[in-house]
């Protein structure tokens, strides 16, 4: 019996005996706990089964009512399919434990997840765990990819596609709330919000969309302190975090303001409407997680495969803070 899988056995409780043999390019996919684990990804509208590119096939239709006379009324109207395409590219993560660090890099994953040996003995089984440690960091790293991304980053995760930022950045029809302050502070934050507020378009409120205020968490801050300094009778309190991001109902308004880790320590702010915001992702078939056993090596991995882009339909539906040049 090898080092690691008799370390395996006595330390973990684990038998790595029954698992598949490990392969090159074995590349299971998972998407569901990614998507669920985060709340920005999940509030996105899901498009499954995108392999490649798909096209958005949203229908915007205007008919005119008119009066019915006799028994052969006449059709009149328009109806305009999007043409927006959404892409997924390929995405793999994997983790792979030896005998020498095994103990190491597991007091790692436990810190990382907030849990502890029990009696000396692992709280969950090991694979469950291997899957909540990837998960976990493969959250983080999604959302800041489909947030942040751009192909022509020298960062080698943020360029593996273009997100949000470059897509909003890069279409021409979303509407630019053009402020007058060339900065934000606890004196004019809750001003600037509330007049990008004003700059969303009324048809979206009116037709019922979902439309969420996405900001840094010290710029929502700033909001908060601007509010309460100027309304010391009608503060708002603190809110408690939801995951990773901060949330409130920014005052006078019917819009929620969530922070975006991704965007901490920038002045950008953008306004979105979820219906037409796509996340594209595998199919569920494809979702799926593996662990294996590499008798040659004498390695425990862990690894996970799966397709992720992101489109936004309609631009002039779309609203971002510009502010004036200092």
């Amino acid at each position: 019996m090898s080092k690691l899988k008799k370390a395996l056995r006595e330390q973990f409780d684990y038998d790595v005996t029954g698992l598949p043999a490990w392969t090159d390019n074995t590349m299971p996919n998972v998407i569901t706990d990614l998507i669920e684990n985060s709340n920005f990804l999940g509030s996105l509208t899901i498009e499954e089964g995108v392999k490649g590119t798909k096209e958005i096939a949203l229908l915007n239709a205007d008919v005119t009512l008119q009066a019915k006379e006799g028994c052969t009324p006449s059709p009149d109207g328009s109806v305009v399919f999007t043409k927006e395409n959404l892409t997924t590219v390929p995405l793999y993560a994997g983790i792979e434990f030896c005998n020498e660090d095994l103990n190491t890099k597991m007091t790692q994953v436990l810190n990382a997840l907030g849990l502890k040996r029990q009696n000396g003995q692992l709280p969950a089984a090991l694979e469950d765990i291997l899957m909540a440690y990837l998960m976990k960091n493969l959250q983080r790293k999604a959302q800041r990819l489909v947030v942040l991304g751009d192909t022509t980053s020298l960062d080698a995760e943020l360029a593996l596609m273009n997100g949000l930022r470059y897509r909003i950045n890069n279409n021409t029809d979303v509407i630019d709330y053009m402020s007058s302050e060339a900065s934000i502070t606890a004196g004019n934050a809750y001003a600037i919000a509330y007049g990008l507020f004003k700059s969303v378009p009324a048809e979206l409120f009116d037709n019922g969309y979902e439309v969420r205020m996405y900001m840094g968490r010290d710029k929502a801050l700033l909001v908060l302190e601007d509010w309460n300094n100027a309304n010391p009778y009608s503060q708002v309190a603190i809110p408690q975090d939801n995951g990773t991001s901060m949330e409130f109902v920014l005052p006078l308004t019917n819009i929620r303001v969530v922070s975006l880790p991704e965007l901490l320590n920038t002045n950008e702010m953008w306004v979105l409407p979820l219906a037409l915001t796509f996340l594209g992702v595998d199919s569920p078939e494809d979702m799926s997680y593996d662990i294996k056993y590499d008798d040659y090596d004498d390695k425990l991995k862990a690894e996970c495969s799966f397709r992720l882009g992101v489109q936004i339909v309609w631009g002039q539906y779309f609203t971002r803070l510009q502010l004036a040049v200092s």
